[in-house]
């Protein structure tokens, strides 16, 4: 008997292989890859911005945290072996190991650098100053000084008298370092006792404001008419910032008793003032009495002293 092979109802072979399918699987669609694309893209752009945000985070986390600075493996430090001292004035490296005492064994970071700075500040004859560290063991000062250009004399019950300098913007101070050579062209200041304020801060004076009116003068003629300036001997002002016509700044020197300037155009009268004593009889006259340069481009003069 042969054997027939099993079929179905409906004919067909019971065999499960014939039924897998013929085609293989068709690829996704362009709409699909597009999907598959977009996903990606953002799963990567949220991990690109949670690493920017923890990257913020830690930098703000830094600038609000004190830094302690680097860590030190050499120890305490050397001590301070250099001074390095700088000043456009008079004042010297001597000054300030007398000022400040001595260095000996303090590193750079024994000192307070902000405190001395601010010390120094207060310091009358000095207009600015800066303090900082050189490593591995240097401190470098850096001034500048307020330049002198009267005299003041000052007398006192329990100083006696003082000598007081006054700078170009009315301080007033008791020079340090100066030599006498560097002083004795400098004119006498005379001004009314009651124009001079005590300081509330302490010792000394308030500012004199009369004198930023004056300093032009002082100063223009100690850089252009150097034989003027050195003849000079006593100045005085009265009302110098006003514009009427009794505003004048009085100078007594050695050639003129008497000279009186207007409080502007220092230029003008200057040149009118060197023009006038080039003329014969000025100089022949040894001393003359009075010129009056204040009326404007009027010239008041009086060669012979009564």
């Amino acid at each position: 008997m042969t054997n027939k092979k099993n079929k179905n109802q409906d004919g067909l072979s019971g065999n499960w292989k014939k039924l897998a399918p013929k085609s293989s699987r068709k690829p996704a669609s362009r709409a699909a890859f597009r999907k598959r694309l977009l996903g990606v893209t953002k799963v990567f752009a949220l991990i690109v911005v949670l690493c920017l945000v923890g990257i913020v985070v830690h930098f703000f986390q830094e600038r609000s945290q004190p830094h302690s600075g680097p860590l030190d493996i050499t120890g305490s430090g050397m001590p301070v072996s250099k001074l390095m001292f700088v000043s456009d004035g008079v004042l010297h490296k001597n000054w300030f190991q007398n000022w400040f005492g001595p260095l000996r064994n303090r590193t750079l970071m024994d000192l307070d650098i902000e405190k001395i700075q601010k010390e120094l500040k207060k310091e009358s004859q000095i207009s600015f100053a800066r303090v900082s560290r050189q490593f591995p063991s240097t401190l470098k000062i850096e001034l500048k000084e307020k330049k002198p250009i009267l005299r003041l004399c000052l007398r006192s019950k329990t100083k006696g008298e003082q000598t007081w300098l006054v700078s170009s913007d009315g301080s007033l101070y008791l020079g340090t370092c100066y030599s006498n050579a560097s002083l004795v062209h400098l004119p006498f200041l005379d001004i009314d006792p009651s124009l001079l304020t005590p300081n509330p801060e302490g010792e000394g004076y308030a500012k004199l404001e009369g004198i930023t009116a004056v300093a032009p003068l002082m100063e223009l003629a100690r850089r252009e008419y150097p034989g003027f300036y050195q003849n000079w001997k006593i100045i005085s002002y009265q009302r110098p910032h006003d514009s009427d016509p009794g505003a004048h700044i009085h100078i007594k020197s050695g050639k003129v008793r008497n000279l009186r300037f207007a409080p502007q155009e220092f230029a003008a009268q200057l040149r009118r003032l060197k023009y006038l004593l080039m003329e014969s009889d000025f100089r022949r006259t040894p001393v003359i009495e009075s010129i009056d340069l204040s009326h404007d481009r009027s010239v008041f003069a009086k060669l012979n002293p009564s």
